[in-house]
């Protein structure tokens, strides 16, 4: 069998730090912890802010400052067990709403906006059958 590639990070460069943390974490229910890799260069380095998912296929998610432009015009999609109380959750933080939830083939799917305008998918998968 050949050996496949796979997705097993994702970076996302912010405006602000702390206050995207917040959102993730608070908002969208991603539990982020601070990350600090030591390393302050160019491309990937400093303090950050993780999580990697290792049930499974390895997945690692983590916010960076920008040192330049930040991320910006990407969809990120996290499953959730309940898309209503994930809804009202990334409201009451101030979560900018792009469509409330609604039935899609895949489960009911909420959408918003981060502060640096990517898009962030909450799903609540349905069993398949």
């Amino acid at each position: 069998m050949s050996e496949r590639h796979r997705l097993t990070v994702v970076i996302v460069e912010v405006t602000d730090l702390e206050r995207s943390t917040a959102l993730y974490r608070d908002g969208f229910g991603v539990e982020l912890h601070p990350g600090d890799n030591g390393v302050d260069d160019r491309w990937i380095g400093g303090v950050h802010s993780e999580i990697s998912w290792t049930e499974g296929a390895y997945f690692h998610f983590a916010l960076y400052a920008a040192k330049d432009a930040p991320t910006t015009g990407v969809q990120i999609t996290f499953s959730v067990p309940s898309i209503e109380a994930a809804h009202a959750t990334a409201v009451a933080a101030g979560a900018e709403v792009v469509h409330e939830p609604r039935p899609e083939p895949w489960g009911p799917t909420a959408r918003y906006l981060d502060f640096d305008g990517n898009v962030v998918s909450l799903t609540e998968p349905q069993p398949r059958g």
